[in-house]
């Protein structure tokens, strides 16, 4: 292959949304095949032990090479989890330029450039029908569930499990010291430019935000705005899966790329809402109370953000760091990539 081409594919799969951006991944370009690794070394041990948003943030990069590979005038051929004795190994990526890219994944590749997450106000404009229509049909496209909250009781249900989730994670000292490690990096995690000065609590959201200033003052954090903020009213949206393995992620970790690249191609703002999903019993009620059948992967609040123009892109590592040229191992791995 090209390697030009495959630093490009791994340039804009770098630029996938990771919990925390963590950035969990590793590639390695051995033969005909970009190969897909994710990198424990990387996860939260506390927030995700299991490693489900570790595996479903390398799905949504898997999906942005994907859509790379279309720009590029390829068709991805992926074959997941191709060695069952090294299951660190997720994906084998090979372009094939003989096959037609599907010319959905050309425009959107237009958005990786775009994307962000919002983590400043949202606006009480509501979304047009069409567009969650088609932000539903790309989510569904990679496999997943889409399930709107869209009803008083529905709505109660998650904001009272986003709040149960947030205080157990943010009485947890551990929780504590993992979000302020993932807070102050250069060039992965949330920096303080991606993050409102204010502190969620003196937002006008009906839901828990979560505060990535680990160590706020609470005094601080419990102080009302003279005049009543400005009511949020995005559209929220579960994601899930039919399953709950290391396959269910990865689909998810697609259908939530695809999503969030067809939002920011339609000028809709995303920001997830994962507390309730950290937690094992959160997690599980959120399913009771919704009816659904399968399980939660994803809680997004999507609209239209009243400080677009100001969101701030959270830092990359470079391709160097991520992009194995020559099969050796990637440092910090707990496997040998085997091309």
């Amino acid at each position: 292959m090209d390697q030009q081409i495959v630093r490009d594919v791994v340039e804009q799969a770098s630029r996938a949304p990771s919990i925390h951006n963590t950035q969990p991944w590793r590639f390695v370009s051995a033969g005909d095949a970009i190969e897909l690794w994710t990198d424990p070394s990387r996860g939260l041990a506390v927030a995700d032990p299991s490693g489900r948003a570790r595996h479903l943030s390398c799905g949504s990069a898997l999906l942005h090479a994907r859509v790379a590979a279309s720009r590029a005038g390829y068709a991805a051929r992926v074959t997941e989890l191709p060695d069952p004795g090294h299951p660190d190994h997720l994906a084998d990526i090979r372009l094939d330029a003989a096959a037609e890219p599907p010319p959905r994944d050309e425009e959107l590749a237009d958005a990786i450039s775009t994307r962000r997450t919002t983590r400043t106000r949202f606006t009480d404009t509501p979304l047009p029908d069409d567009v969650v229509a088609e932000l539903r049909l790309a989510a569904e496209s990679e496999g997943c569930w889409f399930r709107e909250v869209n009803t008083t009781e529905d709505a109660a249900a998650v904001a009272v499990l986003l709040a149960r989730a947030d205080e157990v994670e943010t009485a947890d000292p551990e929780y504590r010291e993992e979000l302020r490690r993932w807070t102050t990096g250069d060039t992965d995690g949330v920096p303080a430019t991606a993050v409102p000065d204010e502190s969620p609590a003196q937002r006008g959201s009906n839901y828990r935000l979560r505060d990535f200033v680990a160590d706020r003052d609470p005094a601080e954090a419990g102080i009302r705005p003279e005049d009543p903020p400005q009511a949020e009213r995005p559209l929220v949206v579960v994601l899930g899966t039919q399953d709950d393995d290391v396959r269910s992620w990865l689909a998810a970790g697609q259908g939530l790329a695809r999503l969030l690249l067809t939002a920011a191609a339609r000028g809709v703002s995303a920001s997830p809402m994962t507390q309730a999903l950290e937690i094992p019993d959160t997690r599980r009620r959120l399913a009771t109370e919704l009816g659904v059948v399968g399980h939660p992967q994803m809680i997004l609040r999507l609209g239209y953000g009243a400080d677009d123009g100001a969101a701030a892109g959270t830092p990359r590592r470079p391709v160097e760091e991520i992009l194995t040229e020559d099969g050796a191992p990637q440092p910090g791995s707990t496997e040998s990539p085997a091309g």
